[in-house]
């Protein structure tokens, strides 16, 4: 648990820290990789506070990640309304921004579910690794 808030507040960290260097407009992939790790974060959390998530191979490829991609939504929608007041971005920018940040957040959730299942296959229980 400890490790997963370490994580957390790293990424945190890294994200003000880039907006302050701003980093997300000189390094055009900067962003993607802050909401890869975001989304490797969020799906991590959900997993400390709800294992569960973790007793199936749907629930680990396909809920996990669909939570992920929820909650980030969430966020998207939340940017959008915050930025408008420091940015006035294009709608298209915007909307191309948004997708391709989502599809960083599902794949950051994704690559915690295979870390999930390569634990369970390689370290877990055999009851974990025939869940999984």
């Amino acid at each position: 648990m400890y490790a997963v808030g370490g994580f957390g507040v790293a990424v945190t960290g890294l994200h003000f820290a880039s907006m302050g260097l701003f980093l997300y407009s000189k390094i055009w992939w900067w962003d993607v990789m802050v909401h890869a790790l975001s989304g490797l974060g969020v799906a991590a959390v959900l997993y400390v506070y709800r294992p569960q998530l973790a007793r199936g191979a749907f629930a680990v490829f396909v809920v996990l990640p669909l939570l992920v991609l929820a909650i980030g939504t969430w966020f998207e929608v939340y940017e959008r309304l915050f930025t408008d007041f420091w940015v006035n971005w294009a709608r298209g920018f915007y909307l191309e921004d948004t997708g391709i940040d989502l599809v960083a957040d599902t794949a950051g959730a994704v690559v915690f579910s295979l870390l999930l299942w390569v634990r369970a296959r390689l370290w877990g229980h055999p009851s974990d690794r025939a869940r999984l």
